[in-house]
């Protein structure tokens, strides 16, 4: 598992080694920000989480459009994520060169799906899921 910085006020996961002067989702001061050992499942977990990263580490494809932009779509997991109220994806968090870029929420009546069309130069994009039970998953990919 990562570490990473967390929002206290609002559980944003920043993913550089410094707290921002404020958190991007809702404002809070750099005081706001904790460090936590395992707030991150990786694919290096997968020998620990046994069949979970099936149906929750994100799911990355990025095309190209004419628009010179980079079309990013994710899927939660190889195998589809259920999405009922007891055990369901909360949301889908992107970043770019460790830039937080924005989420998407998630309801357990939405598939565990989402897409965003970035015009960037960046080198990799980053995406974490929350399950509201097995906690937060991410996949990086580079563009």
């Amino acid at each position: 598992m990562q570490k990473a910085l967390v929002c206290s006020a609002c559980n944003y996961i920043h993913l550089k080694d410094a707290a921002p002067e404020k958190c991007p989702v809702c404002g809070a001061y750099s005081k706001s920000f904790t460090l936590k050992d395992d707030v991150l499942k990786t694919k290096e977990d997968i020998v620990t989480t046994g069949e979970s990263h099936k149906k929750h580490l994100p799911v990355i494809t990025i095309n190209n459009t004419t628009e010179n932009l980079q079309e990013i779509k994710v899927a939660v997991g190889e195998l589809e994520h259920p999405m009922i109220p007891e055990h369901y994806i909360t949301s889908i968090i992107f970043y770019a060169d460790n830039d937080y870029i924005g989420r998407i929420s998630l309801s357990h009546n939405l598939k565990p799906k989402g897409s965003i069309l970035l015009n960037t130069n960046a080198k990799k994009i980053s995406v974490i899921e929350n399950c509201n039970i097995h906690g937060n998953w991410i996949t990086e990919q580079d563009i």
